[in-house]
């Protein structure tokens, strides 16, 4: 839950460097130090797990954003003990992340954060380090521009620092009692097959735009239509298949619909790449495939359905056949039917 408050405080790259306007990963929470070098992790292991754990870290969270080409940013906003662990974490990373032609350097404007630059077979990539109060400011950004990279890592980062100023991390001895399900939805979200992810949980408005489609159209979208909140259930892959649920609840049914309908227009307006697909049980409800990653043979289906003043969505990925619809056709049935409960 700490970890999701986090996401709020995260800088939206976008509204700095409205270019890089794709989703790229690693994207999510970290409730471990040892996830930063994981997998999905955004650290060459052996740099920062060990740094982060000594310096009290609570919880992080990151957010990457690319132009989906040369240029790409990765945020993230890590929560530790106090604010001279905080100092000392970024000092201990300006070290371990020197490696493989990393070298120090200053950005413009920014006097205060730690920087290392590498030039390299015409990319150019910074690791950029900014302790706030207790909290750490992080961002790995790479281009094939050594000054606007320079430039734009100063400018992000310099953002995020507001953000991080702004933000009131909970105190230590009040994360394990922290509400799991403030908004009441969790029951109104169907269980996906297989064990659930670390993003699954309850997300307010400024959190929930870090998981977002269209963050900027659906902040506005909400916004509008008297959102109160949202709980996302996602599970790790099993027999090749991926699912997420994500209930959202608003004021009235007329704000339900209003959403419902924002929605589809996301779908259907700012992606090109959506076919959509009937359900035959529910023959109104928008549902869309498309490639699960660019250039990928395996497909993405989502559908949405509302009922009275929550909106419900349901997503499978790994799907192999544009006319295998039976899982969808299951699991929409079911969440129809949790979200009615």
């Amino acid at each position: 839950m700490e970890a999701h408050r986090l996401a709020g405080a995260t800088l939206l790259v976008g509204r700095v460097l409205p270019e890089l306007s794709d989703n790229c990963g690693p994207s999510g929470p970290y409730v471990d130090p040892a996830e930063t070098e994981a997998d999905n992790g955004l650290f060459v292991p052996g740099t920062a797990a060990s740094v982060l754990r000594q310096y009290g870290f609570v919880a992080a969270w990151t957010y990457c954003r690319t132009d989906g080409a040369d240029r790409v940013t990765t945020m993230m906003v890590a929560e530790l003990s106090d604010p001279a662990s905080a100092v000392a974490a970024a000092d201990a990373l300006l070290g371990t992340l020197a490696v493989a032609g990393f070298t120090e350097t200053e950005l413009p404007n920014l006097p205060e954060a730690r920087a290392l630059i590498r030039k390299q077979g015409g990319a150019v990539d910074l690791h950029v380090m900014l302790p706030v109060n207790r909290m750490l400011g992080y961002a790995y950004h790479s281009d094939v521009d050594s000054d606007r990279a320079r430039t734009d890592a100063a400018a992000v980062m310099a953002a995020q620092g507001e953000l991080l100023a702004d933000f009131r991390p909970t105190p230590q001895d009040r994360v394990a009692g922290l509400d799991p399900d403030p908004f009441n939805l969790e029951s109104r979200v169907l269980d996906p097959p297989a064990a659930l992810t670390n993003l699954s949980g309850s997300y307010g408005l400024t959190s929930y735009l870090r998981v977002a489609i269209s963050p900027d159209t659906e902040e506005g979208l909400l916004t509008e239509n008297n959102f109160i909140g949202s709980y996302l259930k996602q599970s790790e892959e099993q027999d090749g298949l991926s699912y997420q649920m994500v209930v959202y609840e608003f004021d009235s049914l007329p704000d339900a619909d209003e959403a419902y309908l924002g929605f589809k227009a996301i779908e259907e307006g700012e992606f090109d790449n959506r076919t959509a697909f009937v359900v035959p049980e529910l023959p109104t409800t928008p549902c869309y495939y498309f490639p699960q990653q660019e250039g990928s043979s395996l497909l993405y289906q989502r559908c949405y359905v509302r009922v009275r003043g929550y909106l419900a969505s349901v997503d499978i990925g790994g799907i192999t056949d544009p006319a295998d619809t039976a899982m969808m056709r299951t699991l929409l049935r079911e969440q129809r039917a949790k979200v009615d409960n």
